[in-house]
């Protein structure tokens, strides 16, 4: 991740949420000074929705109605 300009992660599933290790990682992500794009689980988890709360967390939720606007949306995103 040093080496990076930006972290990707795909996906934060149920199953990816039974991994200390993989919730470790993301926080560290998170908290790091990269930016990070991420997929999360839409529905409801103690884990993913406190994540999800996080102060340095944009929530994007992808419609049918925003998703040919979202590329320049998530573009501006990562470049702030």
């Amino acid at each position: 991740m040093a080496d990076a300009d930006y972290v990707l992660i795909d996906e934060i599933g149920k199953m990816e949420l039974l991994s200390n290790a993989f919730r470790a990682a993301v926080l560290s992500a998170v908290s790091s000074s990269k930016p990070v794009l991420g997929t999360v689980m839409h529905g409801r988890h103690p884990w993913a929705d406190a994540l999800k709360a996080l102060p340095q967390v944009v929530v994007v939720v992808v419609t049918v109605e925003n998703r040919e606007r979202l590329l320049e949306r998530i573009t501006r995103l990562l470049r702030s």
